[in-house]
Order: C-alpha cells, then structure tokens, then sequence
C-alpha cells in the first residue's frame, strides 16, 4: 500500500501555472526575448532614439505569444516527450493536459488584446506569430513532422520576432541596412538549419515511433550527424566570408562567435553519439551560440547608449 502527498486544492491552479511557465521551456522564451531586443537594437543603430516604452510593451506581447505557442505544443507533444523520456511537466503527468491547454489559449487572447495598444501592424504580427505555431503543432497540419516544416517555421518565426522588435522601437524598419539584414538572416539561418537538426539528434528513436518523419528517421543517426556537422561548418563559413566582403567591423564579433559555435557542434557530432544525455550537447552549444550572437549587438549598443553603466 502507498500513500501520496497531494497539493492542497485551493493552491493547484497556482502549481500547475508555474508548470505551464516550465513546459513553456523557459531557455527558448528568454531566446525569443533576445530576438526581440536584438531587433530593437540594431532598429536603434538606424533610427537613432526610439520609443522605449512602446519596445516593453511589443516585448510582453510578444513574450505572451511565444508563451502561447511553446506550451500548446508541449501539449501537442506529449506521446513523443514520454517516448523521448522528457521531464518536462506534462510528460511527467503532473500537468494536465486540459489545463495547459486553457491557459495556453488565454496567454494567446491577452497577446493579441494587449497588442491592440500598439497599432494593426503588431496585432497583424502576433497574430501571424500565433498562426506559425498553430500550424506547427495542431491538426490537421503538424508541420513539426517534417524537417522542412521545422525549417520554414523556425526560419520564419525566428525573422518575424526580429522584425517586432525593430517595428516596435522605431515604428518601423529601413531593409535597406546592410547590418540588419545580413544579422538577421545569418541568426536565421543559424536556428532554422543548425538548430533543426541538433534538435533532432536526442529525439531520434522516439520520434520515429511517434511516426514522425523527419530527416533523422528516414535517414538514421549518422546521416543525421553529417548534416550537423555540414551546416554547422558551412554556414559560419559563408556568414564569415560575407561579413569580409562587407568590411562591417560591428558584425565581427557575431561571426565570430557563429564560427567558434559551429566548430563546436561539428567537432561533437563528427562521431557516432549513443543514445541518452550526450546527444543533447550539440543543441546545448547551438543555444549558447545563439546567447553569445544576440549579446554581440545588444552589449554594444547598450553601452554606447548608457555608457555609465
């Protein structure tokens, strides 16, 4: 016979918040939030002074939204999380699916609401926002089934969030400079490519048996390993060598630390990684890259502005 310490009901809904925050993965919304200012800061490069309020408030719009999606494809999720031996809440059955499933649905309406404040242009970008991770996760589309669906959402979401920032400080965005374009894309990239294919690697086995069809389960482990190391070398490679020819001494330090970060995941995956805690390194490296690239633009700005900080 077993006994069992169960939360007082009066203070569940407040327990299974703080996991719907846990299953949200709060490593990617702190990325997102980086995307975000990102494009407020190389918005601010442009435009000059800006309207810092109206940038915290896009942020918690869009922070809202991310939210939104994050965790209703946690509850999308579930079968391939248990398979895949996740810990996050809803895998471990301490989050109810129905749950996340509500409070994921009113973090969507607050974004959408609160974004009214800020003009049609934000409500038409949370809203699009939103739409991306619908498509990803919901029936009938599941887009997260496939590579290329992971790919096109990942890359587009990932542009979109820059573009929400720079429209929120500067009510606008000039895509004629060079620095943001050539920053964005290559960040881009870098998530839609790299970061689609790290991610794939720990997920393997129980994403074939969720009947997934990603690159990884049609093609197996090593071939997977080879398109990581691939990307990982070659897109640095040709973001370095553009940022060359330009001669913009502001995006060294991101290609830079892109190189440094894809020497990392090829050297990790240039051999056969058994199944278990090992095979999540490469995406561990792809997402402190990503850290280290959002803070190549953000520190800098940030100390020209408030140089007495």
């Amino acid at each position: 016979m077993t006994t069992s310490i169960s939360s007082p009901t009066g203070f569940l809904p407040l327990r299974h918040t703080g996991l719907c925050l846990a299953e949200a993965r709060p490593s990617v919304q702190f990325n997102f939030l980086l995307r975000f200012l990102t494009g407020a800061s190389l918005s601010s490069a442009v435009a000059g002074e800006g309207d810092l309020g109206r940038t915290a408030w896009g942020a918690l719009t869009w922070t809202l939204a991310v939210f939104a999606v994050y965790l209703y494809n946690g509850v999308t999720d579930v079968c391939e999380d248990r398979l895949n031996g996740s810990r996050r809440p809803i895998a471990r059955g301490e989050l109810p699916p129905a749950f996340a499933t509500a409070v994921a649905a009113g973090a969507a309406v607050a974004a959408v609401a609160i974004s009214v404040a800020l003009g049609p242009v934000n409500v038409g970008m949370v809203a699009f926002m939103l739409a991306l991770g619908y498509l990803y996760s919901g029936p009938p589309f599941h887009l997260k089934r496939r590579t290329s669906g992971t790919v096109a959402i990942g890359l587009t979401a990932s542009i979109l969030t820059y573009y929400a920032g720079a429209h929120a400080y500067a009510g606008g965005i000039d895509l004629g400079t060079t620095q943001l374009i050539v920053f964005v894309l290559a960040a881009s990239l870098w998530t839609g490519l790299v970061g689609t294919t790290t991610k794939d690697l720990p997920d393997l086995e129980g994403d074939a048996a969720a009947g997934r069809v990603t690159f990884a389960v049609v093609h197996g482990e090593r071939a997977l390993r080879l398109a990581v190391v691939g990307v990982s070398l070659a897109l640095p490679a040709v973001v370095a060598g553009g940022v060359l020819l330009l001669g913009d001494p502001s995006l060294y330090p991101p290609a830079a630390a892109m190189c440094l970060g894809g020497l990392a995941v090829a050297l990790l995956c240039r051999a056969p990684i058994p199944p278990g805690p090992r095979r999540r390194r490469p995406y561990a490296v792809f997402m402190v890259t990503q850290y280290v690239l959002h803070a190549c633009v953000i520190v800098p700005q940030v100390v020209r502005d408030w140089p007495l900080l």
